[in-house]
């Protein structure tokens, strides 16, 4: 929950206050200042990261929503070693932005000074296509392939990446190939040959299961290992996977492959959880950590329509991650082309600058009761700086202006100019 911690109170009982929030201070988030509204600032803002959340950012391109996310990155990533080791976040970056958090912030240390903070680098995994691998690593970045076993995609998956209905001839066609193989370990080559074989199929079908499959293979994406859910959820670590390279549909297909994993493993770990707690074993390392997914342009995975990622997102990380322990960060410069559970699941909202109407009135209709003015009156106080923002708190049942803090590492995200700052 966003907390206050005012000077008075550190120095007479921040053990207290901090006993409050139930783990200590390695849990807190710093996400910035309260704002005043001639501009000053007032007490830090804090985010307990003791607990699953789910946190919404939104705001007009350019006002500080994926700068907003990557402070919550640092957070997570600053947290102290005995609480991250239990920890790990996976950032989906839609838009290729934030492996510049390899680096440190020096373009805003003047800024970073006058906050008391000085500028450091997060040492990420960095997964990418293969040809946004190498272009990675010549600017000495340690950056790997990220590629899917084509076994772990459903003939449901591969249909909607293609495009297709399964209960046309050509979704027929796939769907026999993949149960086919179902069980085995295959590459796409082996689901061509099924796809030959097939002898209830036509020519024509056959042609064109093929030409899909072989495209898929042309994406150097699917092959008979992949990358283990693994190697993607490391404890204690921030794993940036680039995927602006991928088509929508495909980023789509990727997200609800990894949500779906995820979910499953935190589902065991937490009975687990519980087998140690009542054996008196509850300090032992989890075997799968917690996990925080931050995931940019949030609406091409949760918009209103029917969607395969949203499934998995709203089903099985919004409804029932709090029990297995999954959080999630989602930034969308779209309110208004969000599925409305979204916002209602979302307990905590960081809105920057918005204006407009469809946007603002989406974010009305979910208001909370203990909200006393409408949604746009309230966003008139965030004004028009960059940074500033509303945030709105469910578990303290509280409404603010904040001052989102500086980053520490490079932000990539700005938008480009002519001229050289």
């Amino acid at each position: 929950m966003p907390l206050s911690i005012s000077d008075a109170e550190k120095r007479s009982s921040i053990s207290e206050r901090l006993h409050v929030l139930g783990r200590g201070n390695e849990c807190i988030l710093n996400i910035g200042r309260y704002y005043a509204i001639d501009g000053s600032l007032g007490s830090e803002v804090y985010i307990d990261g003791s607990k699953p959340h789910v946190i919404l950012i939104c705001g007009k391109r350019g006002y500080g929503k994926s700068y907003t996310m990557g402070v919550i990155m640092e957070e997570l990533y600053r947290m102290d070693n005995p609480v991250k080791k239990n920890l790990g976040v996976v950032v989906i970056d839609t838009l290729g932005i934030y492996w510049t958090s390899f680096f440190e912030n020096r373009k805003q240390k003047n800024v970073l000074e006058r906050w008391g903070l000085s500028p450091s680098r997060m040492k990420i995994t960095l997964l990418s296509s293969a040809g946004n691998m190498e272009k990675y690593r010549k600017i000495g970045l340690p950056a790997s392939k990220f590629s899917i076993k084509a076994s772990e995609l459903s003939a449901y998956q591969w249909c909607h990446l293609f495009g297709v209905k399964m209960v046309e001839p050509l979704g027929v066609a796939i769907s026999r190939a993949i149960n086919e193989l179902e069980g085995k370990n295959y590459s796409l080559e082996e689901v061509v040959e099924c796809v030959r074989n097939d002898g209830s199929s036509s020519g024509h079908v056959k042609g064109a299961c093929e030409n899909f499959f072989r495209m898929a293979s042309s994406w150097n994406l699917f092959d008979t290992e992949g990358v283990a859910i693994e190697d993607i959820v490391r404890a204690g670590e921030i794993t940036v996977i680039d995927m602006s390279s991928f088509s929508d549909e495909l980023k789509k297909v990727l997200v609800s492959i990894m949500a779906g994993k995820i979910f499953e493993r935190r589902v065991i770990e937490r009975k687990e959880d519980e087998e140690k707690i009542i054996k008196g074993r509850a300090g032992e390392k989890k075997k799968f950590p917690l996990v925080w997914m931050a995931i940019d342009e949030a609406q091409l995975f949760l918009p209103r329509e029917k969607s395969i990622s949203k499934d998995i997102l709203i089903n099985q990380w919004m409804r029932q991650g709090r029990q297995p322990g999954l959080s999630l960060i989602l930034a969308t410069q779209r309110p208004g082309a969000l599925d409305e559970e979204v916002m209602s699941h979302s307990d905590i909202i960081i809105c920057h600058r918005l204006t407009s109407q469809e946007d603002i009135d989406a974010l009305n209709r979910v208001r909370p009761t203990y909200m006393k003015e409408e949604m746009g009156e309230a966003l008139k106080k965030v004004g028009s700086e960059k940074g500033v923002a509303l945030i709105v708190d469910d578990i303290s049942e509280s409404v603010r202006i904040i001052k989102v803090r500086p980053r520490l590492s490079w932000h990539g995200g700005e938008e480009a100019c002519l001229t050289a700052k």
